[in-house]
């Protein structure tokens, strides 16, 4: 009940917080708790030379009913929930920085009947953490924050044996990222 807590109040408040501040900024509504001062370092900190966003934010779930991976493979989430900033690749299961910053990364996944499952969150190839499902369907999720340089991979590897999963309906699987704070650290 804790991770959950604490995935929904590090990750998820601040992504829809703060995509009802671009959304009122976008449509010109007023936000009643920003003034003008932030408004402006906000457009001026979320975009690059050319003006485009250099904000990002995604989340992404498995989108299949039957879960077959083997050891070695790269989940791919396919399901787009939100993808701002267009880093994350559903065909690879890759994401890739295209931001200097500071990151919460978030990631969760369900095991299978009778099955123990080992997945790791890599950047660049090297383990951040690891995550652990045990039998009868056990769920596991970390939250961590990353500095990460443009160029930057990051993705989910299943890490040891195969898993098999049948009639997953709800997205039980799910891959996120937010850009905290930009600029070198």
């Amino acid at each position: 009940m804790t991770l959950v807590f604490n995935y929904i109040l590090f990750v998820l408040v601040p992504m829809i917080l703060n995509q009802l501040y671009i959304d009122a900024y976008t449509y010109g509504l007023q936000c009643v708790e920003c003034d003008d001062d932030r408004k402006e370092r906000f457009c001026r900190e979320s975009t690059d030379d050319n003006g485009q966003t250099s904000f990002t934010a995604f989340t992404f779930t498995v989108d299949y009913n039957t879960i077959k991976w083997k050891k070695g493979d790269i989940v791919k989430y396919t399901r787009k929930l939100t993808d701002i900033g267009n880093c994350y690749n559903p065909n690879t299961g890759i994401f890739t920085v295209k931001t200097d910053g500071v990151y919460s990364v978030s990631a969760a996944m369900i095991g299978g009947t009778k099955q123990s499952t080992h997945y790791s969150l890599r950047k660049n190839g090297q383990q951040m953490v690891w995550f652990f499902t045990g039998p009868a369907y056990d769920m596991s999720a970390q939250t961590i924050n990353l500095i990460l340089k443009k160029g930057d991979r990051l993705w989910i590897q299943l890490e040891w044996l195969p898993v098999l999963i049948i009639h997953t309906q709800p997205p039980y699987h799910q891959f996120s990222a937010i850009l905290i704070k930009a600029g070198t650290f």
